[in-house]
């Protein structure tokens, strides 16, 4: 297998600008999770993030952007998504809003909607490559569609192989969890996708009338990603709620244990809900590795982040139709 996997500089960086510039998909790390990143305006390199990740056409991508004036040239935005944006750009929160008729976004990226799901990420690579290109981004989660999400460079790697021209290596990503989604546009909005930025804080920051929570899961036409009724999963069949593991299970725990297994991971012996998201991807690979019966996982408190866990947990363990 060729070697597509660089360490960050700046001359990796410029490269990876070539490669967008003729159309190619580049992997580079968010803050967030590691991203499939083309220019947002080029079909063909949207097509074909659509077949490596084998993602249904349906499922619209999010368009990053380096600054709240490039997002004013592809969607429209209201009060309450200033205030959001004000508070949490650049940052793990995307926002869905009516889409201008622009250049700059192919319908393809937006799955044919009149709507388009816009982030300002806070990764400095990110930046950079929108920056040095001077147009928005369209990056999905550098994973196969549905398998577990890509939080360093060697899960891309075991995801893609030689499919990408250059995987940056910028280390681990820093949240370990999705963006925090949020449809803005009729009222109430809807918190489509739990992140880091947690309901609470949303709701804190507009107002507790003016929000509601509805990650439903539909295997419907989605209005943003994160929507799909299986997501997130390993291959091995996945538990949730389990207090003791048996000897052929992996176990995922949390908090102190007493009760483990040697094919035990912790997200968080100290019952850290931040380390555990962290922890969250990389350790449902590690354990998929193992090849068990089955991967259990211990209860985690729903509160906080850890509720956004706990629904990533919830599309990973569903079975398939």
């Amino acid at each position: 297998m060729e070697e597509n996997i660089f360490k960050e500089t700046s001359k990796t960086k410029n490269l990876a600008c070539d490669f967008l510039r003729k159309g190619e998909i580049v992997a580079i790390k968010a803050e967030t999770v590691y991203g499939l990143v083309c220019d947002a305006s080029n079909q063909k390199s949207i097509s074909k993030i659509y077949q490596i990740k084998k993602r249904p056409n349906f499922n619209p991508l999010i368009i990053h952007v380096n600054s709240k004036e490039m997002a004013d040239k592809i969607a429209f935005f209201n009060d309450d998504a200033v205030k959001l944006i004000k508070k949490y750009w650049p940052g793990p929160l995307t926002l869905i809003l009516p889409k201008r008729e622009t250049k700059l976004i192919h319908d393809k990226a937006t799955a044919g909607l009149k709507t388009v799901a816009v982030r300002m990420p806070k990764s400095k690579i990110f930046l950079e490559i929108i920056s040095l290109l001077q147009k928005p981004v369209a990056a999905p989660s550098a994973n196969e569609s549905g398998y577990i999400t890509s939080t360093n460079a060697e899960h891309v790697k075991e995801s893609f192989g030689d499919n990408l021209k250059i995987i940056i290596d910028s280390g681990k990503s820093t949240l370990g969890l999705e963006s925090t989604i949020i449809d803005m546009t009729k009222k109430p909005y809807l918190i489509r996708r739990l992140g880091i930025i947690t309901k609470e804080s949303i709701l804190n920051t507009l107002g507790i009338h003016t929000v509601l929570y509805n990650t439903s899961i539909s295997s419907n036409r989605p209005n943003s990603p994160g929507q799909l009724s299986k997501h997130y999963s390993p291959k091995t069949p996945l538990v949730l709620n389990v207090i003791k593991p048996k000897k052929n299970e992996a176990f995922l725990a949390f908090g102190k244990q007493l009760n483990k297994n040697n094919f035990t991971l912790n997200l968080s012996v100290d019952g850290n809900l931040k380390e555990a998201a962290h922890n969250l991807y990389d350790y449902l690979r590690r354990l998929d590795k193992m090849e068990k019966k089955r991967i259990v996982v211990s209860p985690i408190p729903y509160q906080g982040i850890g509720e956004a866990i706990n629904e990533r947990l919830k599309r990973a363990s569903k079975k398939n139709d």
